[in-house]
């Protein structure tokens, strides 16, 4: 039995289940960092087509914040005085 501890311990260390989950991860990471990018550079351009095909029916208004940058345009709420 003593013999047989050495032996499992060096299959246990030979043995790349958990190596294989780690890099299934990384590659996770990086196609969802991938994606990520992919949508932040294409969705401005895909929201300009949409404006473009609405102004073209004429159902678009247009997309204009009129508040000033870090504010919402919300009231306060009722009972609070700023």
């Amino acid at each position: 039995m003593a013999t047989q501890m050495p032996e499992r311990r060096l299959a246990r260390l030979r043995s790349e289940e958990g190596q294989t989950m780690i890099e299934y991860g990384g590659v996770a990471l990086l196609v969802s960092i991938a994606v990520i990018l992919l949508m932040a550079a294409v969705g401005l351009d895909i929201a300009e087509g949409f404006d473009y095909i609405e102004d073209a029916l004429g159902m678009g208004d247009e997309n204009v914040i009129d508040t000033a940058p870090g504010t919402d345009d919300q009231g306060a709420p009722t009972g609070v005085v700023s």
